[in-house]
């Protein structure tokens, strides 16, 4: 995925890079300050797990407002970039908090996509890093895998 237009801008996230979420610790050593909860206008959808924005929606939608370090924002993008699938998402400014702001919103974002019944997405729910893994471990049960402890670990 490209870049956005104004890399000097901060970035709202809404989802895997958002404070507390599973990615926002690739972004950690590039962030200055981060405002969070913060909303912008739009609905939240849900793609294949994954939360998409339309910001012509009827509602707010929570995340967090990501200032990078200036000579750094650029690697900051491009981190972004190389998680965030084309197929998903584009670039676009919105104002938060009186600030123009960079946010992913959705491509043809009401094909196969549903509304999500919160206000902000939790990667932390999704299936695939809770019921999934214990599918597994009974799986590996099943085969009388023993990794020698009580309860496998989990590996994330």
């Amino acid at each position: 995925m490209r870049l956005p237009n104004s890399i000097d801008q901060p970035f709202f996230a809404y989802g895997l890079f958002r404070l507390g979420q599973l990615a926002f610790f690739q972004l950690r050593d590039l962030v200055t300050s981060v405002s969070d909860p913060v909303e912008v206008s739009g609905t939240l959808l849900l793609r294949d797990g994954l939360p998409i924005i339309i910001p012509s929606g009827s509602g707010r939608v929570a995340g967090s407002l990501l200032t990078f370090t200036p000579e750094l924002s650029e690697e900051a993008y491009r981190r972004v970039s190389a998680m965030e699938p084309d197929k998903h998402y584009r670039w676009e400014e919105v104002e938060v908090e009186g600030k123009s702001a960079n946010l992913l919103i959705g491509r043809s974002p009401r094909r196969g996509s549903v509304v999500c019944e919160e206000r902000e997405w939790n990667g932390w729910n999704d299936p695939l890093f809770t019921a999934a893994i214990d599918v597994v471990e009974e799986a590996l049960r099943s085969q009388h895998f023993d990794c020698g402890l009580s309860r496998c670990p989990r590996v994330i």
